[in-house]
């Protein structure tokens, strides 16, 4: 089945690189089509699995913030323990979301490497440009990369146009809307680049009741 499937996305692929145009120029459609193609795939497969893992996503945001504002009241309150036990959790969550939301992005670039492994088995060898003075050639990797950047870039000025995609990024902020919202440092009267260690250190130890 795959065998009977690959040359129908062969001519689907290469169908942009013949359109007419003098060959570099119908070489940089043709890719700049095939970075649409991985961009739009992308998305889409970010956006199902965001919609997988909605609930998950959305407990871990909301007990980060929720440890993070226990931290923070714990500063005012002059409770350390409980500043630091809360800020333990915090920072465990925050990485859990840091991890989760890398995660997910990588998702998006899952066909990327097809991309390439199909330019591969079709212009391997090929110099498209050569750089002045040097004599350095570039091929298919630069041009791809170029154009999926550009393209990518460009895809997210429009990504809230698209329905579906709108869709997911209005649930994204009611899910954040839902996590609540985090506490500032500054609201403990600081300067504004205070951090955890500094509002540690202004707590004073517990005394001892002996």
């Amino acid at each position: 089945m795959f065998e009977s499937i690959t040359p129908i996305i062969d001519t689907i692929l290469i169908a942009p690189y013949r359109v007419g145009l003098p060959t570099v120029a119908a070489f940089w459609l043709g890719t700049a089509v095939l970075a649409l193609w991985c961009t739009v795939g992308g998305e889409i497969s970010m956006a199902l699995g965001y919609l997988f893992n909605r609930d998950y996503y959305t407990d871990l945001t909301r007990e980060m913030t929720r440890m993070h504002n226990i931290s923070v009241e714990a500063v005012r309150r002059k409770e350390k323990e409980t500043f630091k036990s809360a800020n333990t959790w915090a920072n465990e969550y925050f990485g859990k979301v840091f991890f989760a939301n890398a995660a997910l992005f990588a998702v998006s670039l899952w066909p990327v490497p097809f991309a390439l492994g199909w330019m591969q088995s079709r212009f391997a060898g090929i110099d498209i440009h050569t750089v002045p003075f040097i004599d350095f050639s570039l091929g298919y990797p630069f041009v791809f990369i170029s154009s999926y950047i550009i393209v990518r870039y460009g895809f997210s000025k429009v990504r809230c146009f698209i329905p579906f995609l709108k869709k997911i990024d209005e649930m994204k902020a009611e899910d954040a809307e839902k996590a609540g919202e985090m506490t500032s440092w500054t609201e403990l009267g600081s300067n504004g680049d205070a951090h955890e260690n500094e509002a540690e250190a202004a707590i004073p130890p517990v005394e001892s009741k002996a």
